[in-house]
């Protein structure tokens, strides 16, 4: 029997009033306050938000068991034909409830000096790149079959170590090659593609299996299927998360990010994602992470985004069909009635030479399965075999590029600073549905179902958020809102008040009952090592920063 759900009900008076606890027990501005108990409806546990569902766990409302049993009993009913999981850790999972209840208690608080991370006890899904010691990593190939982590990855060990109970890890693209993640059925039409490579992902949390995932993005992969599934998801600054302990595509592209059903629950785990971690340079070179976290609700009033100027790369729209143009045009509108200034910018062209070195990074991890070709699905593999060939360029060929990449994110900068830009607003798709299949063969690199790679060149930070539903497909659709590197904070805050004014991502999709026996996978001996994914996932001593340089 079919069951119609809306989130409208759970989210309740968000920002009504926070319940007056904080990330690391300080006062927060009522931006970064979680809602107030009494406001949350609990009909449906599987339902709620992360953020309300850390006010009901803080407050000692909801114990971590009652939550997780409701997200492994809904992704055991529903799970058939959405696929999403490719394997679940119940005796990890509730292990970690029980520890979060633990601390969550009154001697718990005590023990760690009356405060507890806001995150402590929410579930969470890992996409299959990243590494948890003694457990599967396999980037959904037969490949990796059998390959068990040697160690964490870095945001793991954060998101572990603040309390958040692991359920299992979600399918993606063939090691994140893809923008289609065929495999895996989007929760609003089956026979469509979730996105790729974080379609599992974004497929969990359009179907409420888990309120929040992780995924990665190297072309689109977090942005890509955010769109598609009607959920939300940022694309950090190129070393605001750690990518270590992760298997990378292209060092240099590869970002790591939270994904969620809303842009708060979102800005909600990237305060725990984002920090330092000693193993992943990158991670030390910006700004710190705000004391208090990310904002995780509008300050609303009539028009929020006044003063905000937003630029609109109308040579980088492309032609989107009418029913996502009206949807787009609309999204715009919206930014206007909140007060915000839309200007005509350019985005600057990305250099064609980026690609020959996107190739040569892909290539120096993937040859050391050259003997498993083999095993690789037939696209990937020819992908893989070019990108090997590409090795054999000249390292001043590869030098030349990242030169290029320099400019190319200079000239991004200047076009902030001649407008006098906050953010930048694209669509976050080109196509109006594609069919699970449809994009066999396409990669990160050249997906043509959406504008994206501007965003890993430059390594800036970017939120993507549903603005409405095609009224030719009925699915979802979203914009992109991008920013200058380490400004997370500004094109959250912006994305927050669209969505406060039109809440989109509050609906759900029409769930069958399809169960599914998801693989369940206990806790072992860690793999040998030495590197967290149990593979040569190394980069070299080599990265590519993100510039606020705006020199020509």
């Amino acid at each position: 029997m079919a069951t119609r759900f809306t989130r409208r009900r759970f989210f309740g008076g968000a920002a009504a009033g926070g319940i007056g606890l904080a990330i690391g027990g300080n006062a927060r501005a009522s931006a970064r306050a979680l809602p107030a108990p009494e406001s949350i409806d609990t009909t449906d546990l599987a339902m709620l938000g992360a953020v309300q569902a850390a006010s009901l766990l803080q407050s000692g409302k909801l114990d971590p068991r009652e939550l997780l049993d409701a997200c492994f009993a809904r992704s055991r009913a529903m799970d058939g034909p959405v696929n999403a999981w490719i394997r679940i850790y119940p005796e990890v999972a509730y292990a970690a409830a029980d520890a979060a209840a633990s601390r969550l208690s009154a001697a718990g608080r005590t023990r760690e000096g009356g405060s507890v991370p806001l995150v402590c006890g929410v579930p969470i899904g890992l996409k299959d790149l990243y590494a948890v010691s003694g457990l599967p990593v396999t980037a959904s190939s037969r490949v990796l079959q059998g390959n068990i982590a040697a160690g964490d990855s870095g945001v793991w060990k954060r998101l572990r170590d603040a309390g958040m109970v692991l359920m299992g890890h979600t399918h993606t693209h063939e090691f994140a090659f893809g923008v289609s993640t065929p495999q895996v059925g989007n929760p609003w039409d089956l026979s469509k593609s979730a996105g790729g490579s974080s379609g599992g992902s974004a497929a969990a949390l359009a179907a409420s299996f888990t309120p929040l995932a992780t995924g990665t993005d190297t072309g689109g992969s977090l942005r890509i299927p955010a769109s598609a599934c009607g959920i939300s998801s940022i694309k950090p600054t190129l070393g605001r998360c750690s990518v270590a302990g992760v298997i990378p595509l292209a060092w240099t592209r590869d970002h790591t990010g939270p994904m969620a059903r809303s842009v708060s629950d979102a800005a909600f785990l990237l305060s725990y994602m984002a920090g330092v971690d000693v193993e992943d340079p990158t991670t030390s070179a910006g700004p710190a992470v705000p004391r208090d976290g990310y904002s995780i609700s509008a300050v609303g009033g009539s028009a929020p985004l006044s003063g905000r100027r937003l630029g609109l790369p109308v040579n980088a729209v492309g032609e989107l069909p009418s029913a996502l143009a009206a949807l787009f045009e609309e999204a715009l509108n919206q930014a206007r009635r909140l007060g915000a200034e839309i200007v005509e910018v350019a985005l600057p062209p990305v250099p064609q030479s980026l690609l020959l070195g996107d190739k040569v990074e892909v290539g120096s991890y993937h040859q050391q399965f050259a003997d498993r070709i083999g095993l690789y699905e037939a696209d990937t593999a020819l992908l893989v075999g070019a990108d090997i060939l590409a090795l054999a360029s000249p390292v001043s060929d590869y030098l030349g590029i990242e030169r290029d990449r320099l400019r190319f994110q200079r000239a991004y900068n200047r076009m902030f600073s001649d407008s006098a830009l906050d953010a930048i607003v694209l669509p976050g798709a080109v196509v109006d549905g594609v069919s699970r299949n449809e994009m066999a063969g396409f990669s990160v690199f050249d997906a043509p179902v959406a504008n994206v790679v501007w965003a890993n060149y430059a390594g800036v930070p970017v939120v993507s958020m549903p603005v409405g539903r095609s009224r030719e497909t009925g699915l979802p659709f979203g914009i992109q809102i991008g920013g200058l590197a380490w400004q997370e904070n500004t094109v959250i805050d912006i994305a927050l008040e669209l969505e406060e004014s039109a809440p989109h991502w509050r609906k759900a999709p029409q769930m069958l009952s399809a169960p599914r026996a998801v693989p369940e996978v206990a806790i072992s001996i860690p793999g040998a090592g030495p590197e967290a994914t149990n593979t040569r996932s190394d980069p070299p001593s080599f990265y590519a920063l993100p510039t606020i340089s705006t020199r020509e």
